[in-house]
C-alpha cells in the first residue's frame, strides 16, 4: 500500500468542505462550540459508526455494493437538499431551539444517511487497505486512522465555527444562503 497516497486521500477528503463539516460549522456557528455539542457529538458518533460498519462490510458485501450505490446516492442527494431548504427559510440565530435543531440524534441520523461519509470510508477501504492487507490487526489499525483523522477534521470544522461566530453572526442570512448553496453543491457532485 502507498501510505502517502492514503493519508492525503483521507486528509484531503475529511478537511474539504461537505455535509458534515458545514453543518458542525454551521451548528457551531449558531450555539457556540459547547452548545453545538450534541449535534457535534452525534456527528462524530454516526461517524464513528459507519466507519465501523463500512469497513466491516465492505469486505464481505463488495460485490453487492455497485448495485446499492444509486439508491444511496438518490437518498443522501434529496436528503442534502433537504438541509438546504431548511437552511435557506430559516429564521436566522435568534429564537432557534437548541434542542430541535442541535440534538444528539439529528446529528447521529445525519451521519449515519451522509454519502460522502459512506464514499469516504467505501472507497479507503476498498482502494488502500483491502487489496494489501490481510491481517485483521492491519485493516483495523487502518480503519482507526481514517476515523480517528475525519473526527479530528469535523472538530476542526466546528471549532471554525464557534470561533467566528459573531464575524457569521453580523451576516447571518449571507452565511445561510452560502451554506445553502454549498449544500445544493454536495448535493450535485454525488453523481
Amino acid at each position: 500500500m502507498n501510505l502517502t497516497a492514503f493519508l492525503l486521500y483521507i486528509i484531503i477528503t475529511s478537511i474539504t468542505p461537505g455535509p458534515s463539516n458545514l453543518l458542525v460549522m454551521n451548528t457551531a456557528r449558531r450555539y457556540g462550540f459547547k452548545g453545538s455539542a450534541p449535534f457535534n457529538m452525534g456527528i462524530v458518533s454516526g461517524f464513528i459508526m459507519l466507519g465501523i460498519g463500512t469497513s466491516l462490510l465492505t469486505a464481505s458485501l463488495y460485490q453487492w455494493i455497485p448495485m446499492a450505490e444509486p439508491y444511496l446516492k438518490a437518498a443522501g442527494a434529496a436528503y442534502l437538499l433537504y438541509l438546504a431548504w431548511q437552511m435557506a427559510f430559516s429564521k436566522g440565530a435568534e429564537g432557534t431551539d437548541t434542542n430541535s435543531r442541535s440534538s444528539f440524534f439529528a446529528g447521529l441520523l445525519f451521519q449515519i444517511l451522509n454519502v460522502k461519509s459512506i464514499l469516504y470510508f467505501l472507497t479507503a477501504m476498498s482502494t488502500f487497505i483491502l487489496p494489501y492487507h490481510d491481517s485483521n490487526e492491519a485493516k483495523l489499525f487502518f480503519m482507526c486512522v481514517t476515523i480517528l483523522i475525519g473526527c479530528a477534521a469535523l472538530l476542526l470544522w466546528a471549532l471554525c465555527g464557534a470561533t467566528f461566530k459573531k464575524v457569521f453572526a453580523k451576516y447571518d442570512r449571507i452565511i445561510n444562503m452560502i451554506m445553502c448553496l454549498l449544500l445544493i453543491y454536495s448535493a450535485i457532485t454525488i453523481f
